[in-house]
């Protein structure tokens, strides 16, 4: 029997029925369902063991701090990280980016320098960069994606010069599951630049195993609710010569060696880019995560989502009207945007939800490609560990009555 086939029961959501129908979640790109595993643990730390962490003496403090400091390790191994102090917790994917666009844009960076980003990036992955752009005078610069949602990879390399400082790319769409081939960019970016390498992972790393030293690349973040885990907590990894290298964003609480009136000197890494009392609770949370993706197995989550990839494109590509924004390569993302000539995606989502089918719409923080793409909105269904085919069934039943409907 597939470790997939009884795992909604881990799930306590899945008890719920919508408009009268069994729950079919399919809006895991937004976030990820949590299981019993990362609730309970969560709830035993505000229980039992609640202590803010760091510098605390008396047991509460010791036991907390021991368990969100093991999340490091946990993360180490899940990385394949050299060290656990490569560890950096933040907020999430965007707050990484943000964190990464300033640090790296202040001691990296001068007039006229270039970043390379691509067309179908994230918000999160664009706006960071426009900021530090403007305010160090700084030159940004798009990689074309082709019409089957593969980056032009011919179009990065023209773009590479000694010019070049920086290159952040998605690693997984969460528009249409195309996934780069991180190893080859690696290399391109090697040959024409010395520019640091950054993954947006925020829907690779809850989808794929990840090894960062296979990789090659410098730095890599992504987001713990989108992984099974709370919000509020997210990751960067990063190497940990770049990682000393670099001044924090942030001042305050744990993140200093030494304060005095006039000046002060950091903390090691990874403690001097964590500013304040940081998210332990959620960090902790996150180690529940992943260690319930690690007693599945990474290649058997990724062997999970490549099968219910290809029914989906068998499944959704045969529906009369309904128009299919996914990647043609081999392997992808189980990640579909969809659209209908003449119905607005908030329409057809709500009809959705009529037939308990949870799917998110609107430009999904990829605007600029839309706009590209001459779309206004699209919905978006992303398949995760808890979907089946028997969802992808009910998806396309409900595509074809709302369809229907709404024509």
């Amino acid at each position: 029997m597939s470790k997939f086939s009884d795992i909604k029961k881990d799930f306590p959501i899945f008890e719920r029925d919508i408009n009268g129908k069994k729950l079919t979640y399919l809006d895991s790109g937004a976030t990820s369902q949590k299981p019993n595993s990362v609730i309970d643990k969560m709830n035993d730390i505000y229980k039992f063991n609640n202590a803010n962490v760091h510098r605390g003496t008396y047991v509460l403090s010791s036991e907390t701090t021991h368990e969100y400091e093991s999340v490091r390790y946990k993360l180490q191994s899940f990385l394949n990280a050299s060290e656990s102090d490569e560890i950096i917790f933040t907020k999430g994917t965007t707050e990484a980016l943000n964190f990464l666009a300033n640090s790296i844009a202040n001691k990296f960076m001068g007039e006229g320098d270039e970043i390379i980003l691509s067309e179908i990036e994230h918000h999160a992955n664009i706006i960071p960069w426009q900021m530090v752009a403007e305010k160090y005078k700084l030159t940004i610069n798009y990689v074309k994606v082709n019409d089957d949602f593969s980056l032009d990879l011919d179009d990065l390399s023209s773009k590479l010069s000694s010019k070049t400082k920086v290159v952040s790319i998605v690693g997984e769409s969460n528009l249409s599951g195309m996934l780069p081939d991180i190893k080859e960019i690696n290399n391109l970016v090697r040959s024409n630049s010395d520019a640091l390498l950054i993954i947006d992972g925020a829907q690779l790393v809850p989808h794929r195993k990840v090894d960062v030293q296979d990789l090659g690349i410098d730095f890599l973040v992504f987001s713990g609710h989108k992984m099974l885990g709370p919000t509020g907590i997210g990751v960067v990894w990063g190497k940990k010569e770049l990682l000393n290298s670099l001044d924090p964003v942030y001042g305050g609480g744990d993140m200093i060696e030494e304060v005095h009136y006039d000046k002060a000197t950091w903390a090691p890494v990874p403690h001097k880019f964590e500013a304040g009392t940081p998210p332990y609770v959620e960090a902790i949370g996150l180690g529940a995560a992943v260690d319930y993706l690690e007693n599945l197995g990474m290649s058997e989550v990724e062997k999970h989502s490549d099968e219910l990839r290809e029914y989906g494109r068998k499944v959704l590509l045969d529906i009369d009207g309904v128009n299919v924004i996914h990647a043609e390569q081999d392997i992808a993302g189980c990640t579909f945007g969809m659209y209908v000539d003449g119905v607005h995606a908030a329409d057809l989502s709500l009809m959705l939800d009529t037939h308990g089918v949870a799917v998110r719409a609107g430009h999904h923080c990829v605007q600029p490609f839309h706009r590209k793409l001459g779309i206004d909105a699209t919905i978006r269904s992303t398949a995760y560990i808890y979907n089946d085919k028997e969802d992808i069934d009910t998806l396309k039943s409900a595509l074809i009555s709302s369809v229907e409907m709404l024509r």
